[in-house]
């Protein structure tokens, strides 16, 4: 099985859309406001968040275009909104500037993931592994919302 180009413009356009919608986030005057927050000590979060985006980003894309390339709807579905939900959170974040909200709004990430990670499991365990290697980091980074959201009311 070659390279499939419909399957890499798809995966592109989905990443490269929900990249686009998380950027309209990154303002000054957010950024301002969130350096502005009682962060919680040794917060491994504050430090990587950023760089751990762009792993994130890449992991699902290659992710997505594997399952679209094997037509495994399911996966190609729940795949396509986590990806858009990586975009659509900051953007929540930034529009609200509220903790709280965000906190409740990333709740399905704890949902999806696992979800996913089981339709992944039928066909590729490496795969399946990632995205529970990644539930497992978004837990961390719920409780340090949590710890962020009690520090700032």
């Amino acid at each position: 099985m070659g390279f499939n180009v419909i399957a890499f413009l798809y995966t592109l356009g989905c990443c490269l859309i929900s990249i686009f919608i998380a950027g309209k986030s990154q303002t000054k005057d957010y950024q301002e406001w969130f350096d502005s927050l009682k962060h919680p000590d040794n917060a491994l979060l504050s430090r990587i968040m950023r760089y751990l985006g762009v792993i994130v980003y890449l992991m699902f894309g290659f992710i997505l275009y594997n399952v679209i390339v094997n037509n495994d709807i399911v996966s190609i579905v729940l795949t396509v909104v986590v990806i858009l939900l990586l975009g659509l959170s900051p953007l929540l974040l930034q529009k609200t500037k509220n903790l709280k909200v965000f906190f409740y709004a990333m709740l399905i990430f704890p949902v999806i993931l696992p979800v996913l990670a089981f339709f992944l499991l039928q066909t590729n365990l490496v795969f399946a592994i990632l995205v529970t290697a990644y539930f497992l980091w978004i837990l961390y980074e719920m409780s340090y919302f949590y710890r962020l959201m009690k520090l700032n009311k």
